[in-house]
Parts: structure tokens; C-alpha cells; sequence
């Protein structure tokens, strides 16, 4: 209907629509209520007996997306609304619509926290809807309680199939009736996972259906892979920089596979650095518009678990031909850049190589060199030896200059599992981060500030890693926070510089995790955009990302456009100081099409990020399953007027204590000082409190972890 309608711009009526879509009387009658209901909400606007599609943007046709519960979006079939950015959705807008489903929403014109909302108005057409839940049967019916947020309903089941499973296995059921007037949806199952959300793997594979995440490489794309030659030839050498005798290494953790960075570094007669980040040449492989090109596309990025990784390109080309691996020829972009000892960059080139790394260097043993902690390792590497010590220098210099510019380095830990022989968690401890991370990450950060800098200097259209100023009331509650803690924040203009300012001041105090975390809370999340605004947490006017096109959609773009630049003969050198040149006439990717790539690179990295935090929980969940009436001394990290959340200390593990559970008194939140405080005065809990906390019940399949306090816990049992 809606393509009719938009092939006859000057209006067509009721009638002669329903005699193009071949309607009979009934299904016309039904069609003029449609017409009308479109008319009000105002996607269609009416001349006489005539309709034509509106003008107006208020009302749009779109799709549905939904990642969690609370994370869902609109995206319209217009790709100039979809370039504007992400268009939000209220739980309580949705109206029925889950995801997939296509429908007309009201669109508010106007932005507020820049990004605007939408109201699903209509359902045109319901999508292909999936749902991964515990199978149980009862007398006469089976159904199945959905293991996902998004969806919290549970299914009846159709059909003779439920029967091939036993109670309790995990399966994936397709709805084929959604929930109306106090019923449950229907569906019938579509696949079996595993009898049990406990067996190994199976946990991961309900989060790749939960989050919607291509796991399976097409045919084609297998194919376009396997065709790449498996070695560098001469041919595809010829017109690049030969670095292969310039000492290069790549440094990553233990158990990476692919190593898509490698470092060259030397000092220069007049004491600057000559630094060469060399990244993997990914787009020579993963042409424009190939099967390989637009899966990529579709999967955005790779998703990292912790014993599996689901690539965004085949092994055949992530782990073979595109990863630097020492000791072999491999085709590279690489910036080449001067640096000085301010950590300014006076000079760059930006060049098409190819690269021979001598060594694949880990984190661990780097810093284990650095800190004279294994004379045979020194001995092994004494070749090195030197070269490290000169990137610790620098890295160091880079530190220095970004803490000048007002970058923030919260340094909150991450977690890593261990496991045992069986596969189980074994334990849950805090990531390390030694001077080995930092030298990496200054340079990557150095290199990906250079080559953006570069587009923007030609005023090339290109996708930047953007982090927006902010919102100014969280940026107040949070202020409120550190107040009652005794620090001063201001509620106006601030910058990145006062973030930084608080985080020194913190290092070391019992409150610094929660104040920490609660400052990177107030800030709003890094996303992409074909719109320079500058990084915010970065404190840098222009930021890309340029450094992991093996598991990176952006990255890849961006190498692309710089190969495109470089064809067309465009200065791949410059300066910090350089003035803007004139640019090539035609843009190598339109702007509209960069900001669709932008906002959908966005979005799967929402995706994989929800999907590797599930896991994590999940994990934990399992852990602390086998701990339940064992007690730990943890700090209290947030706290809600439903009760606090506490985070152990022996591991890298919250849960949470009901403010239920709080029996000696009656306790009310207090929002300004974040703590609930009894009603008879003589007890508070609050941010940054140290507790003793019992595990009391553990949910699996939720996630969730709940505590009590030790000490009340032991009066409830005097009473008894």
C-alpha cells in the first residue's frame, strides 16, 4: 500500500487504491479505516477524496529494533532521518510492537539528550520474532518461560513438537501470536539448545539468540575468504613502503589470535621519536561491496567472550593473511609519525606498506622486561631490550601531554575468569594493567588522533569516534554526590579538565571506585559519527578509530577512504601545523551513507557490548551459585530506595541486598546523599561503606545475586 502510494505523488483515492491493491468490498471498507487512521496520526494528508503521503516528518514508517528492555530504537525506512541518529523508544511507547516489527511512529521534531523519541502509533506488519526460554510441560499444555528481558511473557506452545523435548531444555521459540488482552503470546519451537543452561558453551549460545548476534558465516563470504592468497606476493608489494627490515613487533595479551597492530619506534639525531604504528591492511582483502564486505557491515564488530570469540571476518582471513604475525611478509596502512618531546606529532605519513613482524610479544612479558622481574627473559630478548625502553619513554611523554590537554583515565578494573580443568569459573579476579597496556593504547590513541586529523584538515568526509560534552543533569546530580562526600564539582561549564582534577584527588581514598564509578555514569557513551564534535573524554578536537580493522566496521571504512585518498594522489603527509587543503571533488563515500554506517556500527557495538557484559554476569551468577550461606566483606556501591548493591571484595562480584532484608528498622532513601537511613536515625547505609554480607539466593538464569547484612542476619537468628 505504501509503495502505491508513493509512486502516485499528486494523490490517488481510497477506491482506485484498493482497486490496485485487487481488494474486494470487505478489505476496501477495511482499507478506508486504514487511510483515516494514517491521515490522524499523520503520515497521510487528504485533498477531497484523494490521498497522498505527507510531507510532514511527525509520522514515519520504520522498524523496531530492540536490544534489552529498556534499550530499544526506531529506525525509519528514510536513510536522511536514519543519518540524523538514533531515534529512541519508551517501554511504555512501544504499543504492543516488539522487535522486528515494522510500524508508523510519531516522531518528536526535536532532540533532548540528542537524541530524539518516537511513539509507535501503528503496527503494519509484525517481524520474525525469537525468543530463547526453559521448556515446561504441564498436564494437557506445554509453554515456555522466556530466559529474555525483552520479551517477559511466557509462550504457549502449538503443535506436536514440544513433546521431542523433556522438561527443562533450553530452546528457541518463534512467536506466533503475540500477547493481547491479559493472554500469552503463542509460538512453537524452532530450536533446541541444550538440556541445561549449565552445560559448557550453552550459555553463550543463548546470548548470541538473546542478542541477535550473525554467528554463522554464509557460504559466499566462506568462499571470497578462502580465495585470498595465503602469503603476500611480489605483485601486491609493488608501489608500497618496504618496511619488512625496520624492526617491528606487536604486543597483545596471551591468548589473542589475531594481531592486527604492530609498533616500530626509533629515536632521531635531533631527540624526537620516529613512532610507526602499522595496522593490517584489512581493506586490501574485504573489498567494497563483496559478500564479505556486507557481512562485515552486518556484524559491526567482533564479540569477545571469555573462552570465544565471534569474529566479525573469517578465521581464514582474521587469524591468516590479515594478522601480523612475526616473522612473515603482511600487507599494511601504516602512520608514520615524528614525534617531539612534548608528545606533540611535527610531522606524519600515512602510507600503504608491507611490514615483517620479528617478534609477537605479550603484555606480561613486556612489562616483566621493563621491570627487570626475569633475567631470562632479559636474555632471550636483549635484541628488544632497547626498543622497550624507548617505548616506555615515550609512552610515558604521551601520558604526560594528554594529562596536560585534561584527558580522563578512570582506571576502573575489568574482570577475568578463571577456570578449571572442567571448564568451570574457578575464580573472579580484576584485570591487570601494566606500563606494556599503557604503551599500546598511548599509541594507538596517538595514531588514531593523526590520521583523523588528516580528514579533517583535507575536509574529507569520513566516520569519527565522537564522545558529546556531558548532559548537564547528570553532570549536577553527580555534583550533589561529590558534595556529600565533601568534594567540590561544578554544575556549569564544566570540562574534561575537572573530571581529571577529581579523579587525582580520589586516588587512594576509600571512596575513589564509587566516586569513579558514579563520574563515569554522568558521562555519555562514545559512539560514531560522520560529525566531527570532538572527544570529550579524550579532551581531543578529532578522533577516529583507524587501529582494528580486523574486528572494527568503522576501522575498515576509514582504511578504505584513506586508500581512496592515496589513489587519487591527496597528501598522505603533513603536520599538526598544516592548513586545510584543498579537497579531492568528489567525496570517495557520500556523507549520508557515512553516517548510516556510523549509527549501524553504533548500534552492533551496543549489541555486542550488552551481549559481553550478559556473559560476564552470567558467569558470575554460576560462581557465587556454589557459595550461597558463605559470607565476604565488600563496599557498598550504589544505592536505590529498593536497597543497596554491594561489591565483594575478594572478587569482581556485586549482588544486591533487599531493602527488605534490613529488618531492624525501617529504612527511606535518601536521594541527595545517596543512603538509606533508618527512621530511628541511628543507622544509614550509604556509598562507600564497608559491610559484611552473607549470599543468600543466586538466579542463573537472571543473573542476579542477593545478599543480607552478616550483622542482621545474626540478630534475626538471636530473636529466634
Amino acid at each position: 500500500m505504501l509503495e502505491e502510494l508513493r509512486q502516485a505523488p499528486e494523490g490517488i483515492s481510497a477506491r482506485d487504491l484498493g482497486e490496485a491493491l485487487y481488494l474486494n468490498r470487505i478489505e476496501q471498507k477495511s482499507l478506508k479505516e486504514l487511510l483515516n487512521r494514517l491521515q490522524g496520526i499523520g503520515l497521510l494528508r487528504r485533498h477531497g477524496d484523494e490521498f497522498r503521503l505527507s510531507e510532514s516528518r511527525r509520522a514515519l514508517v520504520g522498524a523496531i529494533r530492540q536490544r534489552r528492555r529498556k534499550m530499544i530504537s526506531f529506525v525509519p525506512d528514510d536513510s536522511s532521518q536514519r543519518a540524523r541518529g538514533r531515534i529512541r523508544v519508551a517501554p511504555e511507547d512501544l504499543n504492543g510492537a516488539f522487535d522486528g516489527d515494522r510500524v508508523v511512529a510519531s516522531v518528536s521534531p526535536h532532540a533532548r539528550d540528542n537524541e530524539r523519541t518516537a511513539r509507535v502509533e501503528m503496527i503494519l506488519k509484525r517481524g520474525r520474532l525469537r525468543v530463547v526460554g526453559r521448556l515446561h510441560h504441564g498436564f494437557r499444555e506445554s509453554w515456555v518461560e522466556s530466559l529474555d528481558e525483552k520479551f517477559p511473557f511466557d509462550i504457549e506452545l502449538e503443535g506436536k513438537r514440544a513433546a521431542e523435548a523433556d522438561e527443562g531444555w533450553i530452546v528457541v521459540a518463534e512467536i506466533t501470536g503475540y500477547p493481547v488482552a491479559g493472554h500469552n503470546p503463542t509460538g512453537r519451537i524452532v530450536e533446541q539448545l541444550g538440556a541445561s543452561s549449565d552445560e559448557p558453551g550453552l550459555d553463550i549460545q543463548i546470548v548470541i539468540h538473546k542478542h541477535d548476534l550473525p554467528h554463522i558465516f554464509p557460504d559466499e563470504v566462506l568462499e571470497e575468504a578462502e580465495a585470498a592468497s595465503p602469503v603476500v606476493t611480489e605483485d601486491q608489494i609493488e608501489g608500497r613502503l618496504d618496511l619488512r627490515e625496520t624492526p617491528t613487533v606487536t604486543i597483545d595479551g596471551e591468548t589473542a589470535r589475531d594481531f592486527d597492530d604492530a609498533i616500530s619506534l626509533k629515536k632521531l639525531d635531533n631527540g624526537n621519536f620516529h613512532l610507526g604504528v602499522h595496522i593490517a591492511d584489512v581493506s586490501y582483502y574485504v573489498r567494497e561491496n563483496t559478500a564479505l564486505d556486507q557481512e562485515a557491515r552486518l556484524r559491526g564488530t567482533s564479540v569477545y567472550f571469555p573462552e570465544r570469540a565471534i569474529p566479525m571476518l573469517p578465521e581464514r582471513l582474521s587469524n591468516g593473511i590479515c594478522s601480523l604475525n612475526p616473522k612473515v611478509d603482511r600487507l599494511a596502512m601504516s602512520a608514520l609519525m615524528e614525534v617531539d618531546r612534548r608528545g606533540v606529532v611535527v610531522n606524519y605519513e600515512l602510507r600503504e606498506t608491507v611490514i615483517r613482524s620479528a617478534e609477537r610479544m605479550t603484555y606480561t612479558n613486556v612489562n616483566k622486561l621493563l621491570t627487570h622481574a626475569d633475567d631470562g627473559l632479559a636474555m632471550r630478548y636483549a635484541s628488544l631490550l632497547g626498543l622497550f625502553k624507548t617505548m616506555e619513554e615515550l609512552a610515558r611523554i604521551l601520558i604526560t601531554m594528554r594529562e596536560r590537554r585534561g584527558a580522563i583515565d578512570f582506571n576502573l578494573p575489568e574482570s577475568v575468569f578463571e577456570f578449571d580443568d572442567e571448564g568451570g569459573v574457578a575464580g573472579v579476579l580484576r584485570a591487570d594493567r601494566n606500563i606494556a597496556h599503557r604503551i599500546i593504547e598511548e599509541f594507538m590513541l596517538l595514531a588514531n588522533e593523526t590520521v583523523a586529523g588528516h580528514f579533517a584538515r583535507l575536509k574529507i568526509p569520513s566516520i569519527y569516534r565522537i564522545h558529546e560534552e556531558p548532559n548537564p543533569q547528570r553532570v549536577i546530580e553527580f555534583a550533589e554526590l561529590a558534595s556529600a562526600y565533601g568534594y567540590s564539582f561544578p554544575v556549569e561549564g564544566v570540562s574534561s579538565h575537572d573530571y581529571q582534577r577529581l579523579s587525582h584527588q580520589l586516588v587512594g581514598k576509600p571512596e575513589e571506585r564509587v566516586l569513579a564509578y558514579a563520574m563515569l555514569r554522568s558521562l555519555q557513551r562514545a559512539r560514531y559519527s560522520a560529525q566531527n564534535i570532538g572527544h570529550f573524554g579524550l579532551a581531543a578536537p578529532v578522533y577516529t578509530h583507524f587501529t582494528s580493522p580486523i574486528r572494527r566496521y568503522p576501522d575498515l571504512i576509514v582504511h578504505r577512504l584513506l586508500r581512496a585518498l592515496l589513489k587519487l594522489g591527496s597528501a598522505s603527509s603533513g603536520s599538526a601545523a598544516t592548513q586545510s587543503r584543498k579537497p579531492p571533488r568528489n567525496a570517495p563515500i557520500a556523507p549520508g551513507e557515512l553516517e548510516l554506517m556510523a549509527e549501524e556500527s553504533s548500534e552492533r557495538e551496543r549489541a555486542a557490548d550488552a551481549a559481553e557484559k550478559e556473559i560476564d554476569e552470567w558467569r558470575k551468577a554460576v560462581f557465587m551459585a556454589e557459595r550461597v550461606g558463605e559470607e565476604f566483606d565488600g563496599m557498598i556501591i550504589s544505592v536505590r530506595d529498593f536497597g543497596f548493591f554491594v561489591e565483594l571484595d575478594d572478587f569482581y562480584i556485586e549482588g544486591l541486598v533487599p531493602v527488605g532484608t534490613l529488618i531492624d528498622d525501617y529504612y527511606r532513601y535518601d536521594d541527595r546523599i545517596h543512603a538509606l537511613i533508618g527512621r530511628n536515625g541511628k543507622r544509614r547505609f550509604r556509598l562507600g561503606d564497608r559491610v559484611r554480607v552473607r549470599v543468600d539466593r543466586v538466579n542463573v538464569d537472571r543473573h542476579l545475586v542477593d545478599f543480607s547484612v552478616v550483622e542482621l542476619n545474626r540478630k534475626k537468628g538471636r530473636r529466634k
